[in-house]
């Protein structure tokens, strides 16, 4: 693994929450800010509230996160077993589609360069990351982006030089002409095959 793309961006806490959302998102992003500030060397704290109250696609993909790749640090255990996820597979699919496609416009809408170069690798791995989760039939199921571009090469290989161009920008994080296309193909790639499975 090429040692940028092995060094965490951030660390990802899930918390599953009922009642006030709101006031936790609130609490969790004072905490996140507090630990940030704190000890600035590492990588970002991250945590995201998911509501469990209401069975959507988000915490349907946030499930399958903690199911596959998780661990318990505190509370109910709600992992879940992998015959629902694969029943659910295309939803979750079309949901990081859709999250994704929304992280790229938001990329696209600011003008700032820094701003937008410092979000291309988020942006990379949210786009790469989907093809982990086209094999769930198989019992596969990866976040790392090198085995998503694997996925995607297999299962794709007339995209291959987008995928490529995908994988680069996390050595040269800059949104290029290039990089918006090979986003935009690879994410209607996916798309088109997921609608017409």
């Amino acid at each position: 693994m090429e040692s940028n793309l092995s060094k965490p961006i951030d660390i990802d806490f899930l918390l599953f929450a009922n009642g006030e959302i709101n006031k936790i998102k609130t609490i969790s992003a004072e905490i996140s800010s507090y630990a940030n500030e704190a000890s600035p060397l590492t990588p970002h704290l991250d945590i995201k509230v998911i509501n469990c109250s209401v069975e959507n696609s988000e915490l349907l993909f946030n499930t399958l996160l903690v199911t596959k790749t998780g661990k318990l640090l505190y509370g109910k255990d709600l992992s879940v077993s992998t015959a629902l996820l694969i029943n659910k597979q295309r939803e979750i699919i079309l949901f990081t589609l859709l999250e994704a496609e929304s992280k790229l416009n938001s990329v696209i809408q600011t003008s700032n360069k820094r701003i937008q170069s410092k979000r291309v690798p988020h942006l990379s791995k949210a786009i790469l990351r989907i093809a982990g989760l086209l094999r769930l039939k198989e019992d596969y199921y990866t976040r790392s982006p090198e085995s998503c571009a694997d996925v995607l090469n297999k299962m794709y290989p007339k995209i291959i030089k987008h995928v490529a161009i995908i994988l680069h920008s996390f050595k040269h994080p800059l949104l290029t002409d290039e990089l918006l296309i090979s986003y935009s193909i690879v994410l209607n790639e996916i798309k088109q095959d997921v609608e017409l499975a």
